[in-house]
């Protein structure tokens, strides 16, 4: 069964979905496609706090350089800057098996080779960590990426389940976007 989390005043509701992973104070989280706005990484890391550590990853230089000069404006330590390819498995400057949560959110609809950040993300996060997944549902909206863009749900599951990842929560993440939580179960990478 899956549960709806929404806000009206917004597109996607940052707090309630890293809620609903179980964020809290010292974790490490991997924001990887932070985006421009870092809709995900400062609220996150307002949730980490000044124990936790934050990686706002991204391959756009423009859109790293706003997260920076934005944590510095709001005076967000706990936030380190990272550019990467997510394609290319082991160029993400974090260390193996040392994230708590990875957040993927709006980043695989993007891609032409999805399991590649899917394994990647798996690399830089432990054993016992959450996968947050957040993208666009595969119907029609408004508005949105192209259908034929949109990357299928059970897509997703059967790349996890081949990286060694179990499948803990789905749920509607707003009108427009799934929502899917997963564990990593070991470090067996294919």
């Amino acid at each position: 069964m899956t549960d709806q989390l929404s806000n009206n005043s917004q597109l996607l509701n940052a707090k309630q979905i890293l809620d609903r992973a179980g964020i809290a104070e010292k974790m490490i989280v991997a924001d990887l496609g932070c985006g421009t706005n870092g809709h995900f990484c400062f609220p996150a890391a307002r949730l980490v706090g000044e124990k936790g550590l934050v990686y706002a990853v991204d391959v756009r230089k423009t859109a790293l350089e706003n997260i920076k000069s934005r944590s510095k404006l709001e005076g967000i330590n706990c936030l380190k800057i990272v550019w990467s390819d997510l394609e290319i498995y082991g160029s993400t400057n974090i260390r193996s098996d040392f994230v708590d949560l990875s957040l993927l959110i709006n980043i695989l609809f993007q891609s032409q080779k999805p399991f590649n950040i899917l394994k990647e993300a798996f690399r830089i996060t432990k054993t016992g960590g959450k996968f947050v997944i957040i993208d666009w549902k595969k119907t029609h909206t408004p508005f949105g990426p192209s259908l034929d863009l949109r990357i299928d749900k059970n897509d997703i599951q059967a790349m996890f389940f081949r990286l060694g990842a179990e499948q803990i929560d789905n749920f509607d993440a707003g009108k427009y976007h799934f929502g899917m939580i997963f564990e990593k179960q070991n470090n067996n990478l294919p």
